[in-house]
């Protein structure tokens, strides 16, 4: 993409693409944020399939929308069982735990709110982006930089369909920055251990799907603005 007039086809292209971007990520940072009630199941698992020309993420999003396809109530506590033992590490001492922050698989000692933190905080004021308030983690945890691309990615609609190439550019340009700088430097190591911690099921497919699908959008991206 450049700063060179673009045709409305091409506009319109974009606009479909990062409305799609912004529908995904919107809806893996509700999965990360809190347990699945069964609101949140339904709508999931009414999602239409996957618009992707990559076979392997269409199945994996399937697959997620299959593990909550009439999922009762039983079904949904043991889920919860699942999120607060992996995510919070509730249970055994001796279970594996897949803490949801970044600072936690960046940092050198492997503890909350350290330099990621700090750094995904002037990211967001730079940004004029703040957490809802309602949701009490730290800001480097998944569930928020995921909210953040999905913020980003609706703010390039704003910008094609107000005719601003440029600032499309600009939010275009910050989330494969984002991606490089603050996902897919920890998003390898937290899907292994939430696979180890969920041992199957809707949260092992989780993780899966994440992570392919955050190496596949950031190669997107860099196809798009470089």
């Amino acid at each position: 993409m450049t700063t060179e007039a673009i045709s409305a086809e091409l506009a319109e292209n974009l606009i479909e693409f990062c409305e799609n971007r912004g529908r995904v990520y919107a809806l893996l940072s509700r999965c990360y944020e809190t347990e699945v009630d069964a609101a949140f199941a339904g709508e999931l698992a009414g999602e239409a399939s996957l618009d992707s020309d990559d076979p392997a993420l269409a199945e994996g999003f399937s697959r997620l929308r299959a593990d909550l396809a009439g999922c009762d109530e039983d079904g949904l506590e043991r889920l919860a069982v699942v999120f607060d033992r992996a995510f919070f590490g509730m249970g055994p001492r001796t279970a594996q735990k897949a803490f949801p922050y970044e600072s936690v698989y960046t940092s050198e000692g492997g503890l909350m709110m350290q330099d990621a933190y700090s750094e995904v905080l002037r990211v967001y004021r730079g940004a004029g982006f703040a957490k809802d308030p309602g949701f009490k983690e730290p800001e480097d945890h998944l569930a928020v930089e995921l909210a953040f691309m999905a913020l980003l990615c609706g703010r390039a609609v704003e910008a094609l369909r107000a005719g601003d190439e440029d600032g499309a550019e600009r939010q275009l340009r910050a989330q494969l920055s984002f991606a490089r700088e603050h996902l897919l430097n920890w998003i390898e190591r937290f899907a292994a251990d939430v696979r180890k911690a969920a041992e199957g099921g809707f949260y092992f497919h989780l993780a899966t799907f994440t992570e392919a699908y955050l190496r596949a959008d950031a190669a997107a991206l860099t196809d798009v603005v470089e």
